[in-house]
């Protein structure tokens, strides 16, 4: 299976997880198992929510791109295989091996922060918006989505910086 094109592996769930819908046909904040051994939950995207991007989930199921900024308001995320448009509904990846956006010369295998452009994680320090339990496969040199690992129960973590 290719990284960024996970299968839901719940029979509840019979179309690609990479389809948003106009329409609820779950309840926000389903979570799947998939194929890649990672998880998934449905949202519905409070602005559009780039392919790739990592997007913070709020208690009411809702999701928009992260920042530094509005990382202080969620503390779970998760990365959106397809574009989710404003008002419309979808899957994140919260853990597995999605595809994600990171900034120009992200190193592979350290700690990754929010960024003040949204959906784009670096390596680069930021206090209080780190997001624990999530590491890229390789060193980048410019602004590309890459093959992440990411374990289950990821989250964007406050204080001193975590050792990967």
């Amino acid at each position: 299976m290719a990284a960024g094109s996970p299968k839901s592996m719940s029979p509840v769930i019979v179309a690609p997880l990479a389809t948003p819908k106009s329409t609820k046909n779950h309840q926000l904040g389903m979570i799947v198992d998939l194929d890649d051994g990672g998880e998934a939950i449905f949202v519905q995207a409070l602005s559009e929510i780039s392919t790739y991007a990592y997007a913070l989930v709020y208690a009411d199921g809702t999701a928009q791109m992260a920042t530094t900024t509005l990382a202080v308001d969620s503390k779970r995320g998760g990365w959106a295989q397809a574009s989710i448009a404003s008002g419309y509904y979808g899957w994140l990846q919260v853990s597995g091996t999605p595809l994600a956006n990171l900034a120009a010369n992200c190193d592979n295998a350290v700690a990754l922060y929010t960024t003040a452009t949204g959906g784009v994680l670096d390596d680069a320090t930021v206090s209080g918006a780190c997001v624990w339990g999530a590491v890229s496969t390789r060193t980048i040199s410019n602004a590309t989505a890459v093959t992440m690992v990411v374990a289950r129960g990821q989250c964007i973590g406050t204080g001193a910086t975590p050792s990967v």
